[in-house]
């Protein structure tokens, strides 16, 4: 078998090497972090001082730039970096700067950061929207990443120096320990040795440590009588039971203590942040379940009832309505009077998702419309949108499990537009996806059995 020190040691040096890796990595994601925020505060305001002396002095809308030449050569050098700049018109015509630095609209008035390349090397852009009296802008910075680069390696290679260091000097101070830790084993070991199989006399616990000496005791005890050891053992385990409760109170006791402070603003976030994570996982898990539930062998003939669809869809606005409001669109209803046979649970979900989904994919400004009614043959459930619409070769996909369009906003799992054809088609009901109004936009429709129809036919199975 493998000794005790190996084994100590294995313990020991599997884990500490782990940490040594984590700890590598935070420290360099956090170094990054910080580097990279700093050089690009700094980028940004430069991208702003560069607006604040673009000038129309005669009213005319031609920009000029204010600074001397000096200032200008001054801001092009930033140490071993080179710096190159772009004002340009929102139509992309250079007003003045560097004509190979490329043209991109910012996508809002914050000035947005990302990595790209100058004349054949890697630089760091920042792009800002200005505006000089009615003639508005774009600014665009771009600094070598050299210096940024050159301060990540410093950094890396001094974490890994010092953690390296730290991690040689822990296992050597380890093995120093464990070897001076288990010379009183040793010398137990050979006392034992010595021993004849007649020798029942009490081992000597003299120089014996505390983590040992309860063995001793043992031992002692079972030489002794069984009875005995049966006793020791027995005030061992009450005296582990009293050791234990001393440390648990006063954990408990500090627990309470916290729970009655303020709450710090890096706590506050941090349980924002999971909230936010909990909200996403337990919407994941609710779609899951609706999905599960929409499967045709999880419904039975008795989860049917005849269904008002005027009433489901003002249910619908009065839930999403101050969602709507918050994002700025033109949220509403035209409804005519339909009723269809059909679960009501499981319609109330698939309005619920068609609802998500509009209101989620329609830029601020626009506009969502949700609209029921019968045509004389069927009730219908439709809701259009102006948002960014789905391309048609798309439309079949997307009503897959766990499929998202390239570049959807949110965090969403892809889950929505499959539970709404699951629900259809559990319902035998038609889902249908088209453009919108001026074919812009998605309309989601689907067309149910009318209500003086028999019920679909269902499995009587309940779902395991």
């Amino acid at each position: 078998m493998i000794s005790i020190k190996w084994r100590l040691l294995g313990l020991l040096l599997v884990p500490l090497t782990v940490l040594l890796g984590l700890g590598l990595f935070i420290d360099y994601r956090t170094g990054v972090a910080s580097i990279g925020g700093v050089y690009d505060r700094a980028l940004g305001e430069t991208a702003l001082a560069i607006a604040a002396h673009l000038r129309d002095a005669n009213g005319d809308g031609h920009i000029d730039f204010d600074l001397p030449p000096q200032a200008i050569a001054a801001l092009r050098t930033r140490g071993s970096d080179t710096v190159a700049y772009a004002v340009r018109r929102i139509d992309g015509v250079l007003v003045d700067g560097d004509a190979d630095l490329g043209f991109v609209l910012p996508a809002s008035e914050q000035a947005q950061l990302f990595d790209a390349k100058l004349r054949g090397k890697p630089v760091r852009v920042a792009v800002h929207a200005a505006q000089v009296d009615r003639t508005p802008l774009v600014v665009a910075v771009a600094v070598s990443t050299h210096q940024r680069d050159s301060a990540l390696r410093r950094i890396l290679a001094s974490i890994v120096l010092t953690d390296l260091i730290q991690l040689i000097g822990t296992l050597a101070l380890v093995w120093i320990g464990v070897r001076h830790g288990l010379r009183p084993l040793r010398n137990l070991g050979e006392q034992i040795a010595q021993r004849s199989a007649r020798d029942l006399a009490p081992l000597q616990d003299t120089a014996i440590p505390a983590e040992v000496r309860p063995l001793v005791h043992t031992l002692n005890a079972l030489f002794d009588t069984v009875r005995g050891a049966a006793r020791a053992q027995q005030q061992f385990t009450a005296d582990a039971a009293h050791q234990l409760r001393t440390p648990l109170s006063g954990i408990i006791a500090q627990l309470e203590v916290l729970e009655r402070e303020p709450v710090s603003a890096e706590l506050r976030a941090r349980l924002l942040a999971l909230h936010g994570g909990c909200v996403r996982l337990a919407h994941t898990a609710h779609q899951l379940l609706t999905l599960a539930r929409s499967e045709p062998s999880a419904i039975t003939h008795e989860d049917y009832a005849r269904v008002d669809l005027e009433q489901l869809v003002t249910e619908a606005v009065s839930h999403s309505l101050d969602r709507a409001l918050d994002a700025g669109l033109d949220f509403g209803a035209e409804c005519a009077p339909a009723q269809v046979l059909g679960n009501p649970w499981l319609l109330r979900e698939l309005l619920g998702n068609l609802v998500d989904n509009a209101l989620a994919y329609t830029p601020r400004g626009g506009r969502v419309t949700l609209r029921c009614g019968d045509d004389g043959c069927a009730g219908w459930l439709e809701v259009e949108d102006d948002g960014a619409g789905i391309a048609v070769d798309l439309r079949a996909q997307v009503r897959e499990r766990f499929v998202r369009l390239p570049g959807s906003p949110g965090n969403g799992c892809g889950l929505g537009l499959a539970i709404v054809d699951e629900i259809a088609r559990a319902h035998e009901a038609e889902f249908s996806l088209d453009s919108g109004s001026n074919g812009r936009g998605t309309r989601a429709r689907v067309r149910f059995r009318h209500a003086s129809a028999e019920p679909v036919s269902l499995p009587t199975a309940k779902p395991q």
